[in-house]
């Protein structure tokens, strides 16, 4: 394993595969740059690209409920609701091992 710091004069890889395989190599070895590029091998055998999606955001008037405790109900459309009903409390149970006196 190597843990050698990085330097400056080394030739920067131009894609990012490329740079990943580097960093690896750099930070674990020969084994690691294997790994690495046999995982991004894998990956391209099974085509698998991440999504570029946007986080969906809804402004609300007010605070939001604490469904928790009250719960929460849904209109799914004029037929159909879904209902889930609060947690009920739990009383925590503490278990405590009592010790063998040794008298």
């Amino acid at each position: 394993m190597s843990n050698q710091p990085e330097r400056d004069d080394e030739p920067q890889p131009q894609n990012a595969d490329a740079a990943m395989i580097e960093r690896a190599r750099r930070k674990y070895g020969a084994v690691g740059a294997v790994v690495a590029s046999s995982m991004l091998g894998i990956e391209r055998v099974l085509g698998r690209k991440p999504k570029d999606e946007e986080p969906a955001v809804w402004e609300a008037s007010g605070e939001p409920g604490d469904i928790d405790n009250d719960g929460i109900t849904i209109d799914v459309d004029d037929e159909t609701q879904v209902v889930s009903n609060p947690t009920a409390r739990r009383r925590t149970r503490r278990v405590v091992k009592r010790r063998p006196n040794g008298d």
